[in-house]
């Protein structure tokens, strides 16, 4: 038998990568199916969402919105049928990573060492465990990675109009993409790649991707530009001003501290080596994101975490390039092991796999429990993106409970208010036979307060003080309890509340809360 050829080679690589990307994406779906993990605040949002189809929403665009849509259509409601499109778009980032190494020249180790480093990343773990914008942002930034790096080697600049239709699409689903696009613009006038901006393919697929975005600008300008309003307060009320050490030390732990060798490498290889000089911009624009991460100070690490496969690719490259070497052979091994041992040591924390006793006391022995949000109540045992899984089902039991004692006849006109979207959405979706929902927060504040004609409502988490201005009679029904959720919702008091003083609509803008 002769040697193997270099097409058997790739088909190898290939089917390796893919079997990697197969677990990954068995790895994040499997604890939708068992556990005691429910849904995620944001998933209860985003359901309340796709029942109100639009161009837009405050804190986000609709394109994971419609997708959701049709997720529920085919699908259904439960945990399984919601987390397979992120599960799917954290298999397929695995897989492009491990494709991007290849295109910029790594082999069948390097390819694996990029594939491994994205499979242990920390915060993607989070994102692709639990359905939101965020699965289909870090698989979209991949995509334009991809076809950055294929302008290059191909020298087709009609790749841009691909480029512009990719990042369209990302922008319709969240506008950070706004960020890749000005680290690539920064990178492409401080290298070679300058070339890029008099062809009129990169000017065309720009205007491709602005076009792409019009619906949710017309909506934006229809709307008095909310998400504006939203992104400044969530800058100044909920981002933990964060030093500019810190704001390091977080990428290296939410990227996982055992994938900082590929992703240094990365790095080196992008803006030093040889055999990157042709993806020098590329390089430039990862510097370009952690320079502002710097400057602004603020917590977030998972701002830039979409940048990171092209280092992952490049430091598989790089790296395969030392292991090849005798004295640098012993990466052959240290490598793999090191992704392998860091990968388990902060999976616990990222994919919802122990009892959350279990995983607060890990938590707590490894310190590894980060506030990343200001405010009172936001640090909790529990990594928000854990805790804020708990809690739901229970606190829409016990405002069924008020309707009930409050209208045991079911007669009234009544509502239900709530200060939270989760909130709100939790009771939307585990309610039965329920009042009209209303919350203050984001979308649900732009859909409306209760109608003035109701003559009795639930009232969850206000102050007593506040509704005894809006009502005649504030009785407490019940304190919600919930044991492992974020601490601003435990002993959230549950009111049953008569005879308006004044009317919705009047004061229904006092209560606007876009954060």
């Amino acid at each position: 038998m002769g040697p193997d050829t270099n097409e058997q080679r790739t088909r190898r690589a290939t089917l390796v990568l893919s079997g990697l990307a197969l677990a990954y994406f068995l790895l994040e779906w499997i604890p939708s199916f068992f556990g005691p993990y429910g849904h995620f605040i944001d998933e209860l949002y985003y359901i309340a969402c796709s029942k109100r189809l639009a161009l837009g929403y405050v804190d986000h665009p609709p394109l994971s919105i419609v997708l959701l849509r049709l997720v529920r259509f085919v699908l259904g409601d439960s945990l399984p049928a919601l987390r397979v499109v992120p599960a799917a778009c954290g298999g397929l980032l695995v897989l492009t990573t491990g494709l991007l190494a290849r295109r910029l020249g790594a082999g069948a180790f390097g390819q694996a060492i990029a594939t491994g480093a994205a499979m242990v990343g920390s915060i993607y773990h989070v994102m692709f465990s639990f359905y939101s914008m965020n699965a289909l942002s870090l698989l979209i930034w991949a995509a334009c990675f991809l076809l950055l790096v294929e302008i290059e080697r191909r020298d087709e600049p009609r790749l841009w109009l691909a480029f512009g239709a990719v990042a369209g699409l990302g922008l319709e689903n969240k506008h950070t993409v706004v960020l890749l696009a000005l680290g690539l613009a920064v990178g492409l006038v401080l290298t070679r790649a300058r070339r890029h901006l008099a062809h009129r393919w990169l000017w065309i697929g720009l205007g491709l991707a602005l076009l792409l975005l019009l619906p949710n600008i017309a909506w934006q300008i229809d709307n008095g530009w909310p998400s504006l309003e939203f992104y400044r307060n969530a800058d100044l009320y909920k981002n933990v001003p964060t030093p500019p050490f810190e704001v390091l030390a977080q990428q290296v732990l939410f990227m996982n501290p055992a994938a900082l060798p590929v992703w240094l490498a990365g790095l080196i290889f992008l803006l030093v080596s040889e055999n990157g000089r042709h993806y020098r911009h590329l390089g430039w624009l990862f510097m370009t994101l952690l320079v502002l991460m710097l400057l602004a100070q603020k917590s977030r690490p998972d701002r830039i975490s979409p940048a990171y496969t092209i280092l992952f690719a490049g430091g598989g490259v790089l790296l395969e390039q030392f292991a090849r070497h005798a004295y640098w052979r012993w990466l052959y091994a240290a490598l793999p092991a090191a992704l392998l041992v860091g990968g388990a040591a902060f999976l616990p924390l990222g994919v919802p796999l122990l009892p959350p006793q279990v995983t607060a006391a890990y938590g707590a022995a490894t310190g590894v429990v980060p506030q990343i949000e200001q405010g009172e109540g936001k640090g909790a045992a529990l990594p928000q993106w854990l805790a804020d899984r708990f809690g739901w089902q229970e606190l829409a039991e016990d405002v069924r409970e008020a309707v009930v004692a409050a209208d045991p006849s079911r007669r009234l006109r009544m509502f239900i208010l709530a200060p939270s979207y989760g909130q709100a959405g939790a009771i939307e979706f585990f309610g039965s036979h329920r009042p009209p929902v209303h919350a203050s927060q984001n979308n649900y504040f732009l859909w409306g307060p209760p109608d003035d004609s109701v003559e009795a409502g639930v009232v969850v988490g206000f102050r007593q003080q506040t509704l005894e201005q809006l009502f005649e009679r504030v009785e407490l029904f019940r304190v919600h309890d919930c044991e492992w959720c974020m601490p601003w919702r435990d002993e959230s008091p549950i009111w049953i509340v008569r005879g308006q003083k004044v009317s919705f609509r009047e004061v229904w803008p006092r209560f606007k809360h876009y954060e």
